[in-house]
């Protein structure tokens, strides 16, 4: 053990007079280093070690019960961002749905007003006619727009075209032999789902497909059952 003080450099008499210094490990006379023996009194007393000791212990609590609070917070609001991801997901869903059928409707009252026209392509356009045409890039030729008197006389109609097919000599001898289609007015969203259905029946391999008074509809083959496609959904789920 050190023998003498390692400031004043005299001999360390009585055990009660030395401080050892935590930082260096010197061994000095507590008068050596500035403290007033009250001071140091109170230093060497076990009360104010355990006093210590209790305020380290006490601060290491707090921050145990810190850290546990912050944990609790951080997943009470992960937990709350995860609610308010699915209510989100969830009110996106309802409104998509509430669209669709928005749409839906819009589709039926334009469809109810277009219900007894038909689309006629094929005839050459003449001087003088009195019709309604309509220039599209799916045809060569414009169509004619033609509102019939009743739904049935609608149907009778597409109905002869087809199976007579029809050609533009039969309605003149001075037109060429072409073809004359005739078909339903539809409405945008139908024409749209129309054509997503036909290149599904060639993906798919289905042989019929036709339209009935607005509804599209399709066949796999002559023996297999009559599919009513209403959505692209129908399509997907083929």
């Amino acid at each position: 053990m050190q023998s003498t003080c390692a400031k004043s450099q005299e001999k360390l008499k009585h055990d009660e007079d030395i401080l050892e210094r935590s930082i260096c490990k010197d061994i000095t006379h507590f008068y050596c280093v500035g403290y007033s023996e009250q001071n140091f009194k109170k230093i060497k007393s076990p009360k104010s070690n355990a006093a210590e000791k209790n305020v380290g212990s006490s601060m290491e609590k707090n921050i145990e019960e810190l850290m546990k609070s912050v944990s609790f917070m951080s997943a009470q609001l992960d937990n709350f961002s995860n609610k308010l991801d699915n209510k989100i997901v969830t009110e996106n869903k309802l409104l998509s749905k509430e669209v669709v059928i928005l749409k839906s409707k819009i589709d039926e009252i334009e469809h109810y007003n277009l219900g007894i026209s038909v689309n006629i392509t094929g005839i050459p356009k003449t001087q003088n006619e009195n019709s309604y045409r309509i220039n599209t890039y799916i045809s060569k030729r414009s169509l004619i727009v033609a509102k019939l008197a009743t739904l049935e006389m609608k149907i009778n109609l597409i109905r002869n075209v087809k199976s007579n097919k029809l050609t533009t000599d039969k309605m003149s001898n001075g037109w060429p032999k072409e073809n004359i289609y005739m078909n339903e007015r539809l409405t945008k969203l139908r024409r749209t789902l129309f054509y997503q259905t036909k290149i599904a029946t060639t993906t798919k391999n289905y042989k019929f497909i036709w339209v009935s008074n607005g509804d599209i509809l399709m066949r796999k083959n002559e023996n297999s059952k009559i599919l009513k496609i209403k959505s692209s959904q129908d399509i997907n789920t083929l």
